[in-house]
């Protein structure tokens, strides 16, 4: 399961820095919950999750974001059918330079496929 977990993440990186919401909505559950600064998020279907993953693509563009490297994922089952991961991002400029680091934990069902159905973003941001 973690090789799946790992994969799917680093699809996950690599979507949101092509700006791909789509896509991203996608590998989505609807209706979807995002914690933000401590703030629930109701994305109550499709269209919501694109407008919200469009606007933190946006941020990333502007601060120069090209990499989103994944330090470690922290995986922990909830049986056979739900798990949640957490998972340790580093966001870096082409230059290589550290723009962001940060961790979210993502309630994922599945697992044929795994699908996002919610996610915490940590409050603690290093840059």
């Amino acid at each position: 399961m973690t090789g799946e977990i790992d994969a799917l993440f680093r699809r996950y990186g690599d979507l949101f820095l092509a700006g791909d919401a789509e896509a991203i909505a996608d590998m989505y559950v609807a209706p979807f919950v995002a914690v933000r600064g401590g703030t629930p998020l109701h994305l109550t279907d499709r269209a919501a999750a694109v407008k919200h993953v469009s606007a933190l693509m946006a941020g990333f563009r502007e601060s120069g974001a090209v990499v989103a490297d994944i330090g470690r994922i922290d995986v922990r089952s909830q049986g056979d059918s739900a798990t949640l991961a957490t998972v340790h991002w580093t966001l870096k400029a082409a230059t290589g330079k550290t723009l962001r680091e940060f961790k979210t934990t993502y309630q994922l069902v599945g697992p044929d496929p795994w699908r996002i159905l919610s996610y915490v973003n940590h409050d603690t941001v290093k840059a």
